[in-house]
């Protein structure tokens, strides 16, 4: 087997990138494999997809659903068609149908919540919420620090 003939400071970049690399996909494998959470309890916190205004949609915190709807900031919770989306002050939303459910997507740059609801005598009812943070980040971080370590001991174990 040949030597690496690189400098440190070069072998150390190669580490960084491929570090870095490491993160991105562990991070996303765990951003779309992150577990579902079967419950009927709402976090008051978790956006519902609603239609506010002419044909534009909305998200309303289930929290604040019953003082919106006195005040007038939405019409509906039936939506029309199968997705839609809306730009928001924190984050931007998304729904679609799926199965019979409403499927609402909040996300911004640090958090990722998916909220699987149906709508029963006008009222939502969550079936399952996956709640994603940094902390899929942090996980990422560490499983791509142990595949990088044994990388380079299955390499130093080789020579």
């Amino acid at each position: 087997m040949s030597e690496d003939k690189r400098g440190l400071f070069a072998q150390i970049f190669v580490a960084m990138m491929i570090f870095c690399g490491l993160v991105w996909i562990w991070t996303v494998a765990l951003i779309i494999y992150w577990p579902w959470e079967k419950t009927a309890e709402w976090k008051p916190e978790f956006r519902v997809a609603a239609v506010c205004g002419k044909d534009e949609f909305c998200g309303i915190p289930y929290g604040e659903l019953e003082s919106a709807k006195t005040s007038g900031r939405y019409t509906t919770l039936e939506l029309p068609g199968d997705a839609g989306d809306a730009m928001e002050t924190h984050g931007w939303l998304q729904w679609k149908r799926v199965n019979g459910l409403i499927e609402a997507k909040t996300s911004s740059w640090h958090f990722q919540t998916v909220v699987r609801y149906k709508l029963e005598e006008g009222k939502p009812m969550l079936v399952e919420y996956q709640d994603v943070g940094a902390k899929a980040l942090y996980y990422g971080i560490a499983a791509a620090l142990f595949t990088l370590l044994g990388i380079y001991l299955r390499k130093f174990r080789r020579n």
